[in-house]
């Protein structure tokens, strides 16, 4: 990435999306939450009290002792957590499949996705690719692995989509 495209992401972009992604939570039942690919304490400082946080990256960009810098390969299979979130995620994986099948095994309820929309991303960027994303993910590819979310919207101006998905198929309030 650019110095120009990341801060247009950093600075701009992801705050909105993740101001998104906590009015979701807000919504939601007190909790454990796993946040995969967390970058940093942005979304832990935010989050109502309510929850208790647990965030990894493999390069986390902050010291934080609630977010651990391992791999999601590293938890235990024994890990289960109410809600798991992963924002601009599987793009970035190998086999967004096999993510997918990982968020499913850890949650015990709740997942929420955000990935980014196209065609607006790729135009955002002037249709050049992100040379970091490795797939473009689309909603109905999340819709076929995870089946019909409760919740879904976009934010950014058009350029992500986040969903939730209740694994136990209860209405939220």
């Amino acid at each position: 990435m650019g110095k120009f495209d990341t801060f247009i992401q950093t600075r701009l972009l992801r705050p909105i999306r993740l101001k998104a992604v906590i009015n979701i939570l807000k919504r939601l039942p007190a909790g454990t939450i796993l946040d995969l690919g967390c970058m940093d304490d942005y979304l832990l400082k935010r989050l109502p009290q309510k929850f208790d946080y647990f965030g990894i990256d493999d390069n986390p960009l902050c010291n934080n002792s609630r977010i651990k810098k391992i791999k999601v390969e590293d938890l235990s299979k024994k890990d289960k957590f109410d809600i798991v979130i992963a924002t601009e995620v599987l793009e970035h994986l190998d086999n967004p499949v096999q993510g997918i099948d990982k968020l499913k095994s850890l949650s015990k309820r709740f997942i929420l996705i955000s990935v980014p929309r196209e065609p607006f991303f790729s135009l955002f960027r002037l249709f050049v690719p992100a040379k970091e994303h490795l797939w473009t993910i689309y909603p109905w590819a999340l819709k076929k692995h995870l089946g019909k979310p409760v919740l879904e919207t976009v934010a950014c101006f058009g350029r992500t989509y986040i969903a939730l998905w209740d694994l136990n198929k209860k209405n939220i309030p």
